[in-house]
């Protein structure tokens, strides 16, 4: 299935008065409360802006022991879950990008496995299955004029040079920075003043059905005391379904000059369900051999295949260019991403360090990448991809007080640099830095029945872009933030302390992008400012 966006965030601010025709409020996500317009209601579901979200699990495990080294292990699970969320992609005070997400799924789940365990062997086999369905809908609404002065869409150009030769702003800069939005003069203009406010919306669904069935393996040989080697495998089939339908009404200002086209340009299916499915197998094997040093200290290599499934994704489109040519189902197969993954490293305790080492190199075939598009997130193949990295951590305890702790990582990742891979080519993974380090202390001062305690740390992350392809727009620089808690046990059973995060308060972004970048409006989410508190606690 897919989503409208797999990015979002949460974080940004919101307000009402861009899911009603009239009036509202502003506010702050999870609290902005709809104008009350029986417009706003009808389109989304809800009257507040936030997360309305229920789920539900049950699991049943069973283990059996059969005698003779071997067990039995079955774990089912069942969950639903049930949600409705109303968010503004654009992040600003105009009535332009509304959406919700309405989705409602079921997952059952069914595993059983044999464990032998010897003493020059242990092996396992088992087999699972998976069974998916449910369906996400994605309401959308705005208001037309605002929506085609806002937009940066190239299909609308003429019609932002009529309104700028009007004196109305357009595109990235259509809402003025006093707050006032051009929706009620662009509307009047282009309607030739028959109105002043145009209500649109649309919507699409998305629908998957999707059964995995996998049988797997591992055996384990120990030719030596400390000599560990493992072969095993995965053997999967999928059976994969995609439904897809939408309403995407006309636009009535665009109809009203002669243009017959929804606002976000997507094809309707007028609400009957377009479908597709196909099926899919493969083969995963790994590789582990793991070898002891002494009884402290370890050694291990691997080497194993992974995969990320192929996608059917569905949309619809016309196949001419009128208005009355026929809606025909769009099937795209995105193959299936395949990587290879080669670690080695060290792990273990000597004296008073304890840490862990390793060296890692990913390379990848049909690197999925997600990106927005007319408020649809959609998957794209971005071709082959590399990914090496190092990543180090220690502990050093200097006596019974105080220890010192400390991580870092080193990442070289990216698509790779070749014109097959199009506008991904060179591109570095999103989220993902070339470097992240944290270093703390951990001081424990014993004061009779009383015990002072402090753990002072600092984190570093360099450069971070936020969505493919890269863009500076959509990136924030590095940044360090230093933390601190400290405070008193007393009698081991009672806490008085205190915590503080972002003690600079330095100013960084966790997202960007969005689905308002999609439309040419980013939204930045600002990471966390300075946070400080109290804690009190107890044990009985």
């Amino acid at each position: 299935m897919l989503t409208y966006d797999g990015q979002r965030n949460p974080g940004t601010a919101f307000k009402s008065r861009a899911f009603a025709p009239t009036g509202g409020q502003t506010g702050d996500y999870g609290t902005a409360e709809l104008s009350g317009s029986p417009y706003s209601e009808q389109v989304f579901g809800k009257r507040k802006l936030g997360l309305d979200r229920d789920v539900y699990d049950a699991n049943l495990t069973v283990a059996v022991d059969l005698g003779g080294g071997v067990t039995f292990t079955t774990v089912n699970g069942y969950r639903r879950f049930n949600s409705l969320e109303t968010f503004d992609a654009d992040g600003g005070p105009a009535w332009y990008l509304e959406f919700a997400e309405d989705a409602k799924g079921d997952q059952w789940s069914h595993e059983g496995r044999f464990n032998f365990t010897g003493e020059r062997a242990r092996a396992s086999f088992g087999w699972n299955a998976f069974f998916e369905n449910g369906y996400q809908r994605v309401p959308f609404s705005t208001e037309e004029g605002t929506y085609l002065a806002c937009s940066v869409n190239a299909a609308y150009a003429s019609v932002r040079g009529l309104l700028n030769q009007a004196g109305v702003p357009t595109g990235p800069n259509c809402v003025a920075a006093n707050g006032t939005v051009p929706g009620t003069r662009a509307t009047a203009i282009l309607s030739r003043g028959s109105l002043t406010e145009l209500p649109y919306a649309s919507e699409f669904t998305n629908y998957g059905n999707n059964d995995t069935y996998s049988v797997f393996a591992d055996v384990t040989w120990i030719p030596a005391t400390r000599l560990e080697l493992t072969a095993g495998a995965r053997m999967l089939i999928e059976d994969r379904q995609s439904q897809y339908s939408s309403i995407q009404p006309f636009s009535r200002l665009l109809a009203g000059a002669g243009v017959f086209t929804s606002l976000l340009g997507t094809a309707s299916t007028g609400g009957a369900k377009f479908e597709a499915e196909r099926s899919f197998a493969a083969v995963l094997p790994r590789f582990n051999a793991l070898f002891r040093l002494s009884e402290a200290v370890n050694l291990y290599a691997t080497v194993s295949k992974g995969r990320r499934s192929p996608v059917v994704q569905l949309a619809a489109s016309r196949t001419g260019a009128a208005a009355t040519a026929p809606v025909v189902p769009a099937l795209q197969i995105v193959p299936e991403e395949l990587v290879w993954n080669y670690e080695g490293g060290i792990k273990g305790r000597v004296g008073p360090f304890s840490g862990a080492a390793s060296v890692f190199y990913q390379r990848y075939d049909g690197f999925q990448v997600s990106v927005t598009e007319n408020g649809v997130a959609t998957t794209r193949s971005a071709g082959t991809a590399d990914n090496l990295g190092v990543e180090l951590e220690g502990n050093l305890r200097l006596g019974q007080m105080l220890s010192l702790f400390g991580t870092f990582a080193w990442l070289d990742g990216g698509i790779g640099d070749d014109a097959a891979n199009g506008v991904f080519a060179g591109n570095r993974f999103r989220l993902q830095p070339d470097m992240t380090a944290s270093a703390g202390a951990n001081l424990r001062v014993p004061m009779g029945s009383a015990t002072f305690y402090a753990v002072p740390n600092l984190t570093y992350r360099s450069k971070v872009f936020f969505e493919l392809p890269n863009r500076e727009a959509i990136a924030t620089p590095g940044y360090t933030l230093f933390n601190l808690r400290a405070g008193v046990e007393l009698n081991d059973r009672f806490t008085i302390g205190g915590f503080a995060r972002n003690l600079t308060d330095k100013r960084y972004l966790i997202d960007a992008g969005n689905t308002g970048g999609g439309f040419g409006v980013p939204t930045y989410i600002r990471g966390e400012p300075r946070f400080y508190g109290v804690e009190l606690g107890a044990r009985f």
